[in-house]
């Protein structure tokens, strides 16, 4: 991985503390996708294309903000760039609630959440860098999936109370705070990148090109069907506060998910036991697509989001393990913001479409065959 100046010691909880609170900040919008599009759709009228379009701009930005930032990255100290970011997605953040005090235009909406999640995507950058340079990256990217499960969690839980308030300013204003008292972790970031990174092995770089393919794959998968989950529940009697009930219920039990995933070694049982969530979160997106029961589509919104969190981790650690100079792990933020942008804009259209969400389901389980297939054969030919 990056060799990367990390603070006095590895194994405090400085860097795991620093990882977790700048990792949740740039896909936050994404993570409560399902309360903000049901507010958006009720506050301004929306349709589906318009709202998937929003949530597109914004991860795009992250994405698309990969190549500037690694070239920062290289140049630069790691925190005072930090803070910078952070200070400008905060205010970004504040214009955005102002934008949304009044009619919500589109095209401002627009030009203000992509801005924003280009700073919030040199977060993510910077984030997803030390957690690969730590020790044990797959512990790291636990934290780093378990803040984003918890934030998550109570976004979906207390954002309807809040926009009942509020409208959607409110969120914009919640989101400029906790990126300003984030920066108390700042301590707990790497330097600076102390080494450009070396060419890899042939092999080892397929393995690790199969592996950000897995990534790209499987967050389109997930960001589609996560963005709408709330689209059948509507169906079988839900109101929009008790979806975001059950998908904070739902985030808050991720945790056990990450947890797991951090205590699942390198070793033999890593490539079964993944390949077995993966058949458990297709079967969750065909029950939660499929049933005309209110307990099992609860039951299957709880699961998925255990199958998510688990599998994050791995994926990550993966492409971690195959590309050990880190030449193709920088991208993993674009390839990550890249699948979550693509996938509700996908899932926004066809869902408009059809009017079904059996449609986002289906696209969701063909791309998640996709992934599992790269990462089975990126694990064989890493190992290898």
């Amino acid at each position: 991985m990056v060799s990367a100046s990390l603070p006095s010691s590895n194994a405090t909880a400085r860097p795991l503390l620093a990882v977790t609170a700048f990792g949740f900040i740039g896909p936050f919008i994404f993570l409560v996708s399902p309360v903000i599009a049901g507010q958006l759709a009720l506050q301004w009228q929306w349709p589906a294309g318009d709202i998937g379009l929003l949530m597109a701009a914004e991860l795009a930005g992250a994405s698309l903000v990969t190549f500037p930032a690694i070239l920062l990255l290289r140049r630069l100290p790691w925190r005072p760039l930090t803070l910078a970011a952070g200070l400008v997605f905060a205010l970004l953040s504040l214009a955005s609630a102002f934008v949304a005090l009044g009619s919500g235009a589109l095209g401002w909406m627009l030009g203000l959440r992509f801005l924003g999640g280009a700073s919030g995507g040199v977060l993510s950058v910077v984030s997803v860098m030390a957690a690969g340079a730590y020790v044990a990256p797959h512990r790291a990217f636990a934290c780093w999936a378990a803040g984003q499960t918890v934030s998550a969690a109570l976004g979906l839980l207390l954002l309807p109370l809040l926009f009942n308030i509020t409208g959607l300013a409110g969120l914009y204003g919640v989101l400029a705070l906790v990126t300003l008292l984030a920066m108390a972790t700042l301590g707990g970031l790497p330097d600076h990148w102390q080494t450009p990174p070396a060419a890899l092995s042939s092999g080892r770089s397929g393995a690790a090109g199969l592996s950000l393919l897995a990534i790209f794959g499987y967050f389109t998968a997930v960001s589609g069907a996560w963005a709408f989950v709330g689209v059948p529940g509507a169906e079988l009697g839900l109101s929009e506060p008790q979806i975001g009930t059950l998908t904070a219920v739902a985030m808050f039990t991720a945790v056990v998910g990450s947890a797991a995933a951090s205590m699942v070694e390198n070793g033999p049982l890593r490539t079964p036991s993944t390949l077995s969530v993966f058949v458990l979160l297709l079967l969750c997106l065909g029950l939660i697509a499929q049933t005309g029961s209110l307990p099992l589509y609860i039951v299957a919104v709880i699961a998925f989001q255990l199958c998510w969190s688990f599998l994050v981790p791995m994926l990550l650690a993966t492409l971690a393990d195959n590309d050990s100079k880190g030449n193709l792990m920088i991208f993993s933020n674009m390839i990550i913001g890249g699948g979550a942008a693509l996938g509700p804009l996908v899932s926004g259209y066809a869902l408009e479409h059809s009017g079904h969400y059996a449609d986002v389901a289906l696209l969701g389980g063909l791309l998640l065959l996709l992934t599992a297939a790269s990462f089975l054969i990126a694990r064989i030919r890493g190992r290898r």
